[in-house]
């Protein structure tokens, strides 16, 4: 189920475009599993994901701010906050209207990859449909170390980056495996969730890498078809010649 009901999230305000870049492998997996994955926090590259800003653990450990509370209470508590990303799961989509000649370097290993186009929408509509608890926000770029978040809440971490990542103009679905410690529904050693969609109405458009030789946009294309899906494939004409 979708629920942005909540203080640390910020939803888009308007309907955006969805980008997700890939290798042709992970596009046949959606296809074939009709399952988007959502990825353990800490499996993600970047070593801060789901830490606090320098500022923010200063005021923590302040006396003046935290009331008084023990020392190794706080000790104990900010350990707390580097264990939570094996907890929380997300899933990243760059939001734009158009398409990036960054994002086409950074997440493809080779000049067979496409990006899938969609929209916030449509996914919120697609992940409505799932027992976990899901919500969707743009990410919040701050500088680390001269910058604080909000700390009252444990989603705050996940819903901000460093700055060095704001090229990413991320927006993120986000699962908390401990949302309903009743009824747990993410294995404890899971590293990855897969969540049901239907590919048909999640992907509005598939574009093929600029780079790609023409033999491989037909194949996107026969796949594509061949799974019953409607929507248009195109090749990015993101490094053809001005045609004036």
């Amino acid at each position: 189920m979708l629920d942005n009901n909540h203080e640390a999230f910020s939803p888009p305000k308007e309907n955006c475009t969805l980008w997700r870049y890939m290798d042709f492998t992970k596009l046949l997996s959606i296809l074939e599993s009709k399952k988007i994955l959502f990825v353990r926090a800490d499996k993600f590259e970047d070593p801060y994901e789901g830490s606090l800003p320098k500022l923010a653990v200063e005021a923590i450990k302040n006396p003046a701010f935290n009331g008084g509370i023990p020392r190794e209470h706080i000790e104990m508590y900010l350990e707390h906050i580097k264990n939570t990303p094996v907890n929380f799961y997300i899933n990243c989509w760059f939001a734009a209207e158009h398409e990036s000649a960054a994002m086409w370097k950074l997440y493809l290993q080779s000049p067979e990859g496409i990006a899938i186009r969609s929209d916030h929408d449509t996914l919120c509509l697609a992940l409505e449909r799932s027992p976990l608890k899901i919500r969707t926000t743009k990410v919040k770029y701050v500088d680390y170390e001269r910058a604080t978040i909000p700390i009252g809440n444990i989603f705050f971490p996940f819903v901000h980056k460093r700055m060095s990542f704001s090229h990413e103009n991320e927006l993120r679905a986000i699962v908390w495996s401990f949302e309903d410690v009743n009824k747990p529904l993410i294995p404890d050693d899971s590293t990855l969730v897969g969540v049901d969609i239907d590919p048909g109405e999640l992907i509005k458009g598939i574009h093929v890498s600029p780079s790609a030789p023409k033999w491989f946009g037909e194949l996107v294309e026969q796949v594509v078809r061949r799974y019953g899906l409607s929507c248009s494939v195109e090749k990015s004409n993101l490094y053809d010649r001005p045609s004036y």
